[in-house]
């Protein structure tokens, strides 16, 4: 067996993201940009006011005041997408939208707050320094600028900075198509008639779910445990999809089919067993350029090994530089043990008391139940044998928002 952070590595050591795509900006959210991006013209594009208000000249009223206002001519207005126009002469003003151009001649904007048109004049009721209330052409985004780097995941914010600075469409890495096999003479496609020692298929439903989070194109199928209906059925999803994922079959009894298929299809087996707990059977190669990652069936280790090995792995090749969930800190409620030469995982629940974020346990008595519950997982590295109550440790949030209201 190799270690969790030897795993790690392979991985990443035999992973590279997927070719690139050009997409229109509005379907780029949740893909990863694959060039360094530059804006392409100056935000705004000429200098706009930012209130609905008068654009003046700054020394024209440098000394109103609600005692003492200052009576301009009200030359005409200008709004937002209209054309400049109208030139400010002295001791004038023209009415002006928040958005709209700065006119020539104006030095400032003076907030309708401050001012009272009053017939073909307005009286100002306080000053307007230059620049006041003004966005100056290109000081949002500049053209030639740098705007955002090659690797950055897109969320709705950037895809909006992009269309903003210019691009119609963009050059991000393409997400790879998943396949999920599951096999097994005891399991059952969910929906399906259920006999008595049969089980229905949670694992498969819930790495494909998972893989649709990450918004992946993900297809599944559950197949006995026959060699040849095993092969013929890898045989057609490699061919039609970048990963493939099996769950269960991949432990050493004789109807654990899913590694004498795969050596019989000629893949490279990249590693096969890690010191983790739960999850140990987990397996990693590639056949071509396909990646191959086996899991174990027993649902806790299913999910440890693809929340921690098999995720990361796949979004990889979509161009993310980071893991799929966030670290945080977090103080834990009871003290955790484990085995020194392990790696062990351990789910949870969170919650903030007097503005601290705490980490709970959660007992492993039902399996499906400790793996629906938990929304945060802690890992006791290799080398420890313990981790001590009230000790602050970093968890991985694998729900966000949660669940339930005391966060």
């Amino acid at each position: 067996m190799i270690s969790y952070e030897e795993a790690q590595k392979l991985i990443t050591e035999h992973i590279a993201p997927l070719k690139t795509t050009k997409l229109p900006v509005w379907e780029a959210e949740g893909f990863v940009l694959a060039e360094d991006t530059y804006a392409r013209i100056d935000v705004p594009s000429v200098s706009v006011s930012l209130k609905d208000g008068f654009a003046v000249r700054a020394e024209d009223v440098a000394n109103a005041s609600q005692e003492a206002p200052v009576r301009l001519k009200l030359l005409g207005e200008i709004f937002a997408g209209g054309e400049k126009g109208l030139v400010l002469k002295p001791k004038t003003c023209i009415r002006i939208t928040a958005g709209a151009p700065v006119p020539e001649g104006a030095s400032a904007v003076l907030a309708e707050e401050f001012a009272r048109a009053d017939g073909d004049t307005v009286l100002a009721f306080a000053d307007a320094p230059p620049g006041k209330n003004i966005l100056p052409r290109g000081q949002d985004l500049t053209k030639g600028k740098p705007l955002l780097p090659k690797g950055t995941l897109l969320f709705p914010p950037e895809v909006g900075l992009l269309a903003g600075a210019g691009f119609g469409e963009v050059e991000v890495f393409a997400k790879p198509k998943v396949h999920i096999l599951a096999t097994g003479d005891e399991v059952v496609a969910p929906g399906q008639p259920l006999s008595e020692g049969k089980i229905y298929a949670s694992n498969l439903v819930t790495i494909c779910s998972w893989c649709r989070h990450f918004g992946l194109a993900t297809t599944y199928a559950v197949e006995k445990d026959e060699e040849g209906v095993i092969r013929a059925h890898m045989e057609k999803s490699l061919a039609e999809t970048d990963v493939l994922i099996t769950s269960g079959g991949a432990w050493k009894g004789p109807k654990d089919l899913v590694h004498r298929v795969l050596k019989a299809l000629g893949w490279e087996e990249i590693f096969h067993y890690v010191r983790i707990g739960p999850g140990k059977a987990v397996s990693f190669g590639k056949l071509g350029k396909k990646i191959i990652f086996c899991l174990p069936g027993g649902p806790p280790s299913n999910q440890m090994a693809f929340l921690n090995l098999a995720l990361p792995g796949i979004l990889r090749l979509a161009g993310w530089q980071n893991g799929p969930f966030p670290w945080v800190f977090a103080k834990l409620t009871q003290s955790l043990s484990g085995q020194e030469d392990w790696t062990q995982f351990f789910l949870g629940k969170v919650f903030i008391e007097k503005d601290e974020m705490w980490f709970e346990p959660l007992p492993p008595k039902s399996r499906l139940s400790y793996l629906a519950n938990a929304e945060a997982l802690a890992t006791l590295p290799e080398g420890k044998t313990s981790l001590e109550e009230g000790e602050t440790i970093k968890i991985k949030l694998l729900k966000f928002p949660l669940n339930e209201s005391r966060y």
